[in-house]
């Protein structure tokens, strides 16, 4: 076949797919969303049982993440994301944000990959396009931002601290929070919870701990103090109300966060992702037996067991029971890291028996890991991300699906959660 031929079958074939006189749309609500906000995603104008390709591209020209899946429109000409299954594809189940959890990249180099590195560029411009044998029939183009518009950001480098500070573009006094990440150390970034928890109306003061300039090169001997600075720093913020603080925190920020909890009444909720529920050593190397010190003291004794048969093998609980506030636990059956769901069941029977005064709440989600956080970001990394302090691939258990829902039920829950016992409840307090 020549190449005018070539092109005309194509022409034909995609003109075939669509209704007479009508255009091919990939319709959607909105054009610029936050990436935690839900998206109907439905292509119009299609013959009945046409078979179309929806991908998905970020605006990344180096190296993009991509994703794909195809569908037979139903009677009506329609593709719905939301209740359609494609017939193939980079997932499987109807879902709405499919599209954009199962996304990868062109090309993954496993020395760049962190948590922050492997999710960064699924915020920002995507093109959606549709595909009708062989040619594009229809485009579109949506902004995903990790803040919402008008959301000020304030970096922190003053008595001793180390962060960013953000503040809701609406006045006044808000509801905040201290954000803690984890064993990999350097600020919590934007696309993770601390831009969600700003983007919906919370001061937040994202904190680093250690892995960042003028801080400790690893996990070791963090004096709590440094928390106690921040707590004041932040509550003295004319944005914040000091009345209503939580703290929130991912892996070892979750064991830091129920920790800091039982040390300071101010926190009066604590959000503890992949909680321990015990104090465990420092990371992430033999030389780091203490991670926490307070008064110039280690908080627990330096561990017995080596660190290569467990990091929380006999050690000392977290006596939760003297946090003074709210405490949500969220974990992952299928973690591989550490046994999160197990280590919050500890969590849960210790507070009943103590007959905890405050809601504790434990979600546990079947077929996710460690990787649980803000939703519809890529969770096709799980098990292939290398630690930035040991160089070594961290498997993070569970599936890229299982995963993504988890992200997606865990973070509704918790900002309900949390809206409850910060905001809700002061204005409550105020009628």
């Amino acid at each position: 076949m020549n190449r005018v031929a070539t092109l005309a079958a194509v022409v034909i074939a995609a003109v075939i797919q669509q209704r007479p006189n009508t255009t091919v749309v990939i319709e959607l609500p909105h054009d610029d969303v936050l990436v935690d906000g839900s998206l109907s995603i439905v292509v119009s104008g299609l013959t009945p049982k046409a078979v179309i390709t929806l991908r998905a591209r970020s605006g990344a020209t180096d190296n993009p993440w991509t994703s794909s899946a195809t569908f037979t429109a139903d009677a009506a000409g329609r593709v719905d994301l939301g209740r359609m299954a494609p017939d193939a594809g980079s997932y499987k189940e109807a879902d709405p944000m499919g599209l954009f959890w199962s996304a990868s990249r062109v090309s993954a180099d496993e020395a760049a990959l962190s948590d922050e590195s492997s999710t960064a560029a699924t915020a920002g411009t995507w093109t959606l396009s549709a595909e009708s044998g062989g040619a594009v029939v229809a485009t579109a183009t949506i902004r995903r931002r990790a803040l919402a518009p008008g959301v000020r950001v304030t970096p922190v480098r003053e008595s001793g601290l180390v962060g960013v500070f953000y503040e809701p573009a609406q006045p006044g006094r808000h509801p905040a929070f201290l954000v803690l990440g984890g064993s990999g150390g350097g600020v919590p970034p934007p696309l993770g919870p601390a831009g969600g928890l700003a983007s919906h109306g919370y001061a937040v003061l994202a904190l680093a701990y250690f892995g960042a300039p003028g801080l400790p090169r690893t996990l070791s001997n963090i004096p709590l103090e440094y928390f106690a600075t921040a707590l004041q720093w932040m509550s003295a913020q004319p944005s914040v109300d000091p009345s209503r603080v939580g703290v929130v925190g991912l892996s070892r920020g979750a064991e830091l966060a129920l920790l800091l909890g039982t040390i300071n009444s101010d926190f009066h909720a604590v959000v503890a992702y992949m909680p321990s529920n015990v104090i465990v050593r420092g990371c992430c190397d033999a030389g780091t037996p203490v991670a926490w010190t307070l008064g110039g003291r280690a908080v627990a004794p330096a561990p017995v067991a080596p660190m290569r048969r467990s990091m929380t093998m006999d050690r000392p609980e977290i006596p939760v029971e003297r946090i003074n506030g709210a405490v949500l636990l969220i974990s992952g059956r299928d973690d591989e890291v550490w046994p999160s769901t197990e280590m919050a069941e500890d969590i849960m029977a210790r507070l009943r028996q103590r007959r905890f005064a405050h809601e504790f709440v434990h979600l546990a989600y079947e077929h996710a890991g460690h990787g649980i956080g803000r939703p519809f970001t890529s969770t096709m990394e799980l098990n292939s991300r290398r630690h930035p302090l040991t160089g070594r691939i961290v498997r993070m258990g569970g599936t890229p699906s299982g995963t993504a829902r988890a992200r997606a039920d865990s973070w509704r829950r918790m900002l309900a959660f949390v809206d409850e016992h910060l905001r809700d409840s002061a204005n409550s307090s105020r009628r």
